[in-house]
């Protein structure tokens, strides 16, 4: 279906030196009677984090300085359960909590439990089209992106946290975007004193200055960023693309929710979830790079790697430019070691190995965090992605699907600041993450939920 995009701009109401960094907004036809609205949020510099002696500080909440380089669009709400309907009934898309042997975390009536019924369908409370959807993984807020990203003509992603709190901001250096009380926390969001037993419809409580609504309550909204401390010295497009720097691989989301108290709904208050955590407190808003590159279009056909779960097809010309030198009087053992250095130099030792619905991959643990880009042929169709390096403890890469064969095709030769997520590898595959909590990565820990 193609795009039908209209530019439109944002209401004049906006005022003070902030409403500048905000000029205009997208409107994306998702279908049905469906529609998306972004808004444009200019770069610039900002100070992230918060001052020593705020109220409900965290100790990851270090400022810094934080310069965006380009401009970018971001929901003007969170992503709805309307609008995520939607994306379901053209796609036919499962989410984790949907695939997996134990459903979600809903709402029971005093608090998050496990149970196979609760989905973004059923969340444990009443909700129409117009509330955030909850109970996405990290993943399935990903998989969305792709599907609006083929609606939109342009890549279409989470926003990185600096980008999130930036636009939370809004050119505002106080604890939540309009105010610094718990009382004022009332007027611009849904929290634990006010929400009730479940999330509210969107667009209701008092906007910021960049006319972004929901930016503190309601629900959690997942990030591009691994979550981990930073320092203080200025950054410029921060991404944190290292999946090592807490307990566990956890990605940030921000923002607070409906179960949540004041503190958690400060523009710098930071939160982190295990990527396949499925709560009924949490969700997504989506963002966009200005000018940012065109989405990836489906990979052609090519012929299938080896089954085997080998990291390289095998380039048997090498062998026709090397068989000479067996027959000049070179031992076939150096032959073969030459071929097999070759063989191996591209992807640093990267092993995969293939399951019932995804495969392992394994690296050696030098490489760990280093994007890896993958080749995967899953009931007959090829997809391509990438995930950061795991090392020698592998990561499952769930497909939802049989694997019929997988390639890794790279891996990059240093770590890399990913300060243009949009363009990155990393950010347009959905299927990267277990979602059934029966699969457990060989000599280590089952990852909890996160309540």
């Amino acid at each position: 279906m193609k795009l039908r995009c209209g530019r439109a701009l944002v209401v004049a109401f906006l005022s003070g030196p902030s409403s500048l960094l905000a000029a205009e907004a997208a409107v994306i036809d998702l279908g049905g009677g469906v529609r998306l609205e972004l808004v444009r949020v200019k770069g610039g510099t900002f100070r992230q984090g918060s001052p020593v002696g705020e109220a409900g500080r965290g100790d990851d909440e270090t400022a810094r300085e934080v310069t965006l380089s380009r401009d970018y669009d971001v929901g003007r709400y969170p992503v709805t359960r309307g609008q995520y309907a939607r994306f379901v009934a053209e796609t036919g898309y499962r989410t984790e909590a949907e695939k997996g042997a134990s459903g979600g975390f809903g709402f029971d009536g005093r608090g998050l439990v496990q149970r196979k019924e609760f989905t973004w369908r059923n969340p444990g409370f009443p909700q129409t089209d117009d509330h955030p959807v909850v109970l996405v993984t990290y993943d399935d807020a990903l998989a969305f992106t792709q599907w609006l990203s083929g609606k939109a003509g342009r890549a279409i992603t989470l926003p990185t946290e600096a980008q999130w709190e930036r636009a939370c901001r809004a050119g505002s250096d106080a604890r939540f975007y309009r105010g610094a009380s718990d009382e004022e926390a009332r007027t611009i969001a849904w929290f634990k004193d006010n929400a009730g037993d479940g999330t509210r419809p969107v667009g209701q409580k008092t906007p910021n200055a960049f006319g972004l609504y929901d930016m503190s309550g309601n629900a959690y909204e997942w990030v591009l960023d691994w979550y981990g401390p930073y320092g203080s010295d200025p950054v410029r497009d921060p991404l944190e693309s290292r999946s090592t720097l807490s307990d566990k691989p956890r990605r940030s989301l921000r923002g607070g929710s409906w179960l949540k108290d004041a503190r958690s709904l400060r523009c710098a208050a930071r939160y982190r979830n295990t990527p396949g955590s499925r709560n009924a407190d949490n969700g997504f808003r989506v963002a966009a790079i200005v000018g940012g590159p065109a989405p990836a279009a489906a990979p052609a056909a090519a012929a299938p790697a080896a089954r085997t779960g080998k990291s390289d097809e095998a380039p048997w010309w090498l062998l026709g430019l090397l068989a000479p030198l067996a027959f000049c009087g070179a031992p076939l053992v150096i032959v073969v070691f030459v071929v097999v250095r070759l063989l191996r130099r591209g992807t640093s030792g990267v092993r995969t190995r293939i399951g019932d619905d995804g495969f392992w991959v394994y690296s050696p643990d030098e490489t760990r965090g280093r994007p890896i880009s993958y080749r995967v042929r899953v009931d007959g169709a090829y997809r391509t992605g990438a995930l950061d390096s795991p090392g020698s403890q592998g990561e499952y890469v769930y497909t939802g699907g049989r694997v019929e064969d997988v390639k890794i095709l790279a891996i990059a030769a240093a770590a890399q600041s990913l300060g243009q997520p949009v363009a990155s590898p990393l950010d347009d595959d959905p299927w990267r993450r277990p979602s059934d909590d029966r699969r457990t990565p060989p000599s280590s820990s089952r990852y909890p939920p996160a309540y």
